[in-house]
């Protein structure tokens, strides 16, 4: 495995919840009006509805685009934050 050698300060996943049959439009939107900083995003089942890994240069742009953005998607309900620990994080 080798480490992420990205620029972005920070990475985190953002997992969200939103009520039944909303997953999709929620995952559109963060990819065509967030994609500056959503990477990755994907309906799943269990405990979050849908799944976005973020990038972004800053603690304060992470707590904007979940707080004043995420959190204002039509549907979303909950957001809960993972923020990785970069020299415990490996992708392949």
């Amino acid at each position: 495995m080798r480490r992420v050698t990205r620029n972005s300060a920070v990475t985190a996943f953002v997992l969200i919840t939103v009520p039944a049959n909303n997953s999709g439009n929620v995952v559109n939107t963060l990819m065509d009006e967030y994609s500056e900083f959503v990477t990755e995003a994907a309906a799943v089942y269990g405990e979050a509805d849908v799944i976005a890994k973020v990038e972004l240069p800053s603690i304060d742009q992470l707590h904007r685009l979940v707080m004043d953005k995420i959190q204002n998607i039509p549907h979303v309900r909950v957001t809960r934050t993972f923020i990785i620990v970069p020299r415990h994080h490996q992708i392949r």
